[in-house]
């Protein structure tokens, strides 16, 4: 007994100072409670009660619950805390085959309690939460009538004569479920423990008061006053806009822009704008309304539809694909300062009149390639000699293997690397092919993906060996040249390689 004095004695304290923790955190964060206006409620309930006293002798298996009822009306003040007051109609029930008796009595309690909504102590308030947990006590009055029955005789031992009333302790827990905005599911356990008076059982051991008793109930909690057709937050009374959910600031109406006007009242209702254009906006501030301003971001001339000309050559900077020189229209505004067609922008060699395959530049020894890339711009050559006439170089093969979906080299071919590194140290004329390939395990793009990073990575050993990168051609296929079956492990493994082959 004194175990359970103790928790009671924990519990009310923890409601104390939960309330405490309340009126501080309102004090220091108004903005939370003005998301919530208080509310009145009402919240009928059944359940069932049990019995805990000195005749059940802290036998807690033999509790017997009876069938009772009850409603609750309360006002809910902030997030954190409210206000309410309990009836229930109970009938308690208790039977001591040991001891011979039967213990009935019917009765009801009033009380009037304090709530503390968990929830909202630890996170904001959000009234759109699916599930609330709460703690309740206070203090009420019970009345009831009881009598003690002999099991063998039938003959009733004790009775009270008229209703005993006695103040009361109630204390617990509940957990709401929100179905609606005005409704929701409550599941309540609440201890009642009675003080002083005749006793509840006429047993009274003169050392404690043992009675008291439970009521576990589940309640439909209905808002009064709190219908929101539309569960926007703002009940149907204050609400403009009934059928559509809205914002609490624009009584309910939606703002799709969030411009701060209604979509009802907003000419530009998915657009965010400005009161004097109805809701309408003037992005760039050139005095002409977007929906009627060609160039809505960009602060222009009304001449030209609201849009700008910096380099003021009479062509939109939208239309103008070299907007910061003045051009020719023919070349959509862009300038063409060595007179071959070619606007300056797509043009390689700008200062020197060029052809146009050859993106403006010139070729002057008609190879075919542009002289800018040409290392041999007088003499036709051909382009794997970077312009110069094909010099035909000794024979030269190598391969390495990589590992399954790896890029780095197996260890036992880097002597093969190493060894490359030689023979095009003494033959400073050879010029290489890295080609990377993979096995057929993978996606075509993620293996023409890794067959680039393999053929990089021996690209770049050779290049930090001081090959120049010059007599270095790189390419990668993926696992469109397999040299062996991709059905067997021992082929794959051949495939997922890199040839290094001499170019003639």
């Amino acid at each position: 007994m004194k175990k359970k004095w103790f928790g009671i004695a924990i519990l009310s304290f923890s409601i104390i100072a939960l309330t405490l923790l309340s009126i501080k955190s309102f004090a220091q964060d108004r903005n939370r409670s003005e998301q919530m206006k208080s509310y009145f409620y009402l919240q009928p309930n059944i359940g069932i009660n049990e019995y805990f006293g000195d005749l059940n002798n802290k036998d807690y298996w033999n509790q017997n619950p009876k069938f009772a009822f009850g409603a609750i009306v309360g006002y809910q003040v902030k997030p954190l805390f409210g206000f309410r007051g309990q009836f229930v109609k109970d009938n308690l029930y208790s039977k001591r085959s040991d001891k011979s008796k039967i213990l009935t009595s019917k009765m009801w309690d009033a009380s009037l309690q304090l709530t503390i909504n968990i929830n909202d102590i630890f996170s904001e308030y959000n009234r759109k939460r699916l599930l609330n947990f709460y703690l309740f006590s206070g203090a009420g009055l019970t009345s009831y009538k009881s009598k003690l029955t002999d099991i063998e005789t039938g003959l009733i031992t004790s009775e009270h004569s008229k209703q005993q009333n006695a103040f009361f302790l109630p204390l617990g827990a509940g957990a709401s479920v929100r179905i609606t905005n005005a409704i929701s599911v409550n599941l309540e356990y609440g201890d009642r423990t009675v003080f002083g008076g005749t006793k509840l059982d006429f047993m009274d051991t003169g050392k404690e008061n043992n009675d008291h008793y439970n009521y576990v109930s589940i309640g439909l909690q209905v808002k009064i006053g709190m219908k929101d057709t539309d569960d926007d937050g703002v009940i149907d009374k204050d609400d403009l806009c009934l059928s559509v959910p809205g914002r609490a600031k624009l009584a309910g109406c939606p703002d799709k822009d969030n411009d701060g006007i209604a979509d009802k009242d907003d000419a530009c209702p998915d657009v965010y704008g400005s009161p004097e254009y109805k809701g309408c906006p003037d992005t760039d501030g050139d005095g002409v309304i977007d929906i009627q301003d060609a160039c809505p971001n960009s602060a222009g001339k009304p001449e030209l539809n609201g849009c700008p000309d910096k380099d003021n050559d009479g062509i939109t900077d939208k239309e103008d694909k070299c907007p910061d020189a003045a051009g020719l229209r023919e070349l959509s505004g862009c300038p063409d300062r060595d007179g071959d067609g070619i606007a300056d922008k797509d043009d390689i060699c700008p200062e020197v009149k060029g052809l146009d395959k050859m993106h403006g530049c010139p070729d002057s020894d008609n190879d075919g390639i542009a002289d800018n890339e040409d290392k041999c711009p007088d003499v036709a050559g051909v382009l794997s000699n970077f312009g110069c006439p094909e010099v035909i170089i000794f024979e030269f093969s190598r391969t390495v293997c990589f590992g399954s979906a790896k890029s780095v080299v197996l260890p036992e071919f880097t002597s093969i690397l190493d060894e490359t590194v030689t023979i095009l140290n003494n033959h400073v004329e050879a010029k290489v092919s890295v080609e990377g390939y993979t096995d057929s395990l993978e996606s075509d793009e993620y293996n023409m993906k890794l067959s680039e990073k393999r053929a990089g990575f021996v690209y770049d050993y050779l290049v930090k060996k001081g090959i120049p990168k010059e007599r270095l051609v790189k390419s990668f296929y993926g696992k469109t040249k397999p040299v062996e079956d991709n059905k067997t492990a021992e082929g794959r493994a051949k495939n997922r390689r890199v040839e290094i082959k001499s170019i003639k």
